[in-house]
């Protein structure tokens, strides 16, 4: 009897081995390459590492993809169109760094205080793309497609100086981007001032600016926190981050076989949801991080005034966009939007 049993354990195992290799036999051998916007070491880059790690491991070795970092396969601003013509195979980099070429679907990345959660931030993005033919349109006339979807956690006034209610912003000077968030300072009688990225440590430490304006998680892994010690909990909600985009033809018109695409989107849909599972740790962990660092926490206690005070961003990007001859796809993205808010 153990012997029978053994055997048949045995066969079943041989079966799945040779499922898994006759599996990996479907694959066609494949060199693929990412560019990325931002560096290896931040939570949401780690699972698109993950996301690379695994697509060549379940093509048993065949598809392989390289990602270069830190726009070292492309600026940033450039990336878009470097998937659009095919120079690289996928490209990681935020829809509101071309505004120009994605207005509808960068929406998602550029408005404070418009989703509730990370998870739903991505249940709106995705959402657009799957069901608005307005975004759908967009996306194919850049020929690009987003495969998966990075959230950004809450943001969060990280200042000079404590930040405990309304009055406390009162000409505060606070990093911003865009056309939207220079408004939301000024409702709260602060001033938006534009800096780069790569600019803001050395802003903070000389004095230019009074707060930066990023998760927990981007303030610990960027060091900013050595430079300004107060973390106020005034929150500005969760954001869209950056997808992993592909070449929009490619992949609708056979380029790709079935059974890599299939692969390819079963890795990506597991990816965003690691992603997810991924902000929650590094919000836990980095606060932690900033702490220990000596940053003071300060309590918020007047958010309900906050939310009173501030635009509605949703109804302002309509308007921008109308001025734009876009009104109407807008109030088709936003309508959806809204439809799809949840507590």
């Amino acid at each position: 009897m153990i012997f029978k049993f053994a055997k048949i354990v045995f066969s079943l195992c041989v079966g799945i081995a040779l499922t898994s290799q006759v599996l990996a036999a479907d694959y066609p051998k494949m060199s693929l390459r990412l560019a990325h916007a931002f560096p290896a070491n931040w939570a949401q880059t780690k699972v698109d590492q993950w996301w690379a790690d695994e697509i060549e491991k379940r093509s048993g070795g065949k598809i392989k993809v390289r990602i270069f970092w830190a726009g070292s396969g492309g600026k940033p601003t450039e990336i878009v169109d470097l998937v659009s013509s095919g120079a690289v195979d996928f490209g990681a980099t935020p829809p509101a760094y071309t505004p120009s070429k994605l207005p509808l679907f960068g929406s998602t990345n550029s408005l404070p205080l418009v989703f509730t959660s990370n998870a739903n931030a991505v249940e709106v993005t995705k959402g657009l793309v799957e069901n608005v033919p307005a975004v759908q349109d967009e996306l194919k006339r850049n020929n690009v497609w987003p495969l998966m979807y990075h959230t950004l956690n809450p943001y969060h006034p990280l200042c000079s100086k404590p930040i405990a209610n309304i009055e406390d912003f009162k000409n505060m000077r606070i990093r911003g981007f865009g056309p939207f968030q220079p408004k939301l300072w000024a409702s709260l009688g602060a001033v938006g001032v534009t800096v780069l990225p790569a600019e803001i440590y050395q802003a903070l430490e000389k004095g230019r600016l009074d707060c930066g304006f990023y998760s927990t998680n981007l303030y610990s892994a960027t060091k900013l926190y050595e430079a300004a010690t107060y973390l106020s909990m005034a929150s500005f909600g969760p954001q869209a981050a950056w997808p992993i985009y592909v070449n929009h033809k490619k992949w609708h018109d056979g380029a790709y076989p079935e059974a890599v695409k299939k692969l390819i989107m079963d890795v990506s849909n597991e990816a965003t949801q690691r992603s997810l599972d991924a902000m929650v740790e590094a919000n836990k962990n980095s606060l932690k991080t900033m702490v220990e660092g000596g940053v003071t926490v300060v309590e918020f206690d007047e958010m309900d005034k906050l939310k009173a005070i501030t635009p509605d961003f949703l109804k302002m990007w309509v308007e921008h966009q109308s001025g734009k001859n876009l009104g109407s796809e807008a109030r088709e993205v936003a309508k959806y939007w809204r439809e799809h808010l949840k507590d």
